[in-house]
């Protein structure tokens, strides 16, 4: 969200329509970015919104009107897309471990374009397809051999990937290094050229390029152009060895700074030089890219109340409505950091952990917390940045408390898109068969 968009009084006055905790979500900055993404990049490129990061049908449906693809990875978020408003042609399928009626389910659908993670999964897709009468667009995902040594694949403490500390490393190592684990994704660098003989062998599917996906909320260009060269000499050499490659899915990776310090990644620097790449490149693409946290992270925050202070063994303890049901950020928690005290923004300071209402010991939303010393019960906390991999990645059903309420600021307007849950919710679908058996 852009900090200082809407005033205290503002904030105050959607608490009081909706209450906490709320899900708050600026659509100008989602159109902003939108933009910003758009007009840097190359000519050659096509935006998907990646759905994992928000599936809401008002977010979707925002990025249908602006003109993107979407990127989904289940037939719920098919589902999803087609309700939002994108046609089945702007639709690509990612992500390991589709069922036979998921495939079923895209062919049927008559998407764009299905990424394969495997030869088997190529061949249960021909299956379908030739079920259906037609030929399936098809990418195939590669598990490259090089990459850079800030990919998330390769961290060795899995609790940094996603952050942005690549500024603490020596400069020689934010170049490409070799991959020194195996992944679930996609194929092997080494076994692609088989495997996409293979697939062209299929008479129902029509393979027209690679997908390679490796970074993560990358910060600096510089690291993720490097990973991205490393695509396009892969995607060249396969071309040199007689595979027709037209088409390249970088998947995503542009970050957003989750701090007050770090500086935005940069855009224009990013597409100048992936221009002046493709200038130069004996072989021309279509390019694709997958964004979700970089279009809509910053548009959302997440509002919790205080509701109550404590002290143990010297620690200070602030205790939200909130938690980790509604805003889990397992390996990006320290994010949570990124956040101010409505109307005590200039008080002093004192460390502190943000405890949510859970009854486990694993509802910790961030510890060590610069908090106001006059933070009181009452008090609204907003979090920052919690537009991508919020509402859509915490624990919803724990401890059965009702799921947050979104709210949408356009132009000046605030808009509910989608009530506060009900505790009925949690029984849907739920049956007590033995009760009806006597």
């Amino acid at each position: 969200m852009n900090r200082g968009l809407l005033s205290p009084l503002e904030i105050k006055a959607v608490l009081e329509d909706y209450g906490t905790p709320l899900y708050l979500y600026d659509f100008n900055k989602i159109e902003h970015q939108y933009s910003k993404l758009i007009s840097g990049l190359p000519a050659n490129f096509t935006v998907l919104y990646t759905l994992k990061a928000n599936s809401n049908l008002s977010i979707c449906h925002q990025f249908a009107q602006l003109g993107a693809g979407v990127d989904i990875s289940s037939i719920g978020e098919l589902n999803a897309a087609l309700k939002a408003g994108f046609s089945p042609e702007q639709i690509t399928f990612t992500g390991p471990g589709k069922t036979n009626s998921e495939l079923r389910a895209a062919v049927e659908a008559r998407i764009d374009t299905i990424v394969l993670e495997s030869v088997n999964e190529a061949r249960r897709l021909n299956d379908f397809a030739e079920e259906e009468g037609r030929k399936q667009d098809v990418l195939i995902r590669i598990n490259p051999l090089y990459r850079t040594s800030q990919s998330c694949e390769i961290r060795e403490k899995g609790t940094s990937c996603g952050e942005n500390d690549s500024k603490n490393l020596p400069q020689n190592l934010k170049i490409q290094t070799i991959a020194t684990s195996a992944s679930k994704f996609g194929v092997d660098e080494a076994q692609a050229p088989e495997a996409m003989m293979a697939i062209a062998d299929y008479p129902h599917l029509n393979l027209k390029g690679i997908h390679i996906f490796t970074e993560s909320n990358v910060l600096d260009y510089t690291q993720l152009l490097a990973s991205w060269k490393n695509t396009i000499a892969i995607a060249n050499r396969l071309n040199d060895q007689g595979h027709a490659i037209s088409v390249i899915d970088f998947g995503g990776g542009i970050g957003i700074p989750y701090n007050w310090v770090d500086p935005e990644f940069d855009m224009p620097s990013f597409g100048q030089e992936l221009q002046q790449i493709f200038d130069n490149n004996s072989y021309p693409y279509q390019c694709v890219v997958e964004m979700g946290r970089y279009l809509v992270g910053e548009a959302g925050c997440y509002i919790t109340e205080v509701v109550d202070l404590k002290e143990s063994q010297g620690q200070k303890f602030i205790i939200l409505d909130g938690g980790v049901h509604q805003l889990l950020r397992l390996s990006m928690k320290p994010a949570s950091k990124y956040m101010q005290v409505v109307g005590k923004h200039n008080s002093k300071t004192l460390k502190a952990t943000l405890g949510g209402k859970l009854p486990t010991p694993l509802d910790i939303m961030v510890e060590d917390v610069e908090v106001p010393e006059d933070i009181g019960i009452g008090d609204r906390l907003v979090i920052y940045n919690c537009g991508a991999y919020g509402f859509n990645h915490s624990l919803t059903n724990f401890a059965l408390h009702n799921y947050p309420a979104e709210v949408a600021y356009s132009h000046g307007a605030m808009h509910l898109i989608r009530e506060k849950g009900k505790i009925e919710d949690f029984f849907c679908n739920q049956k007590l068969p033995l009760l009806n058996s006597n």
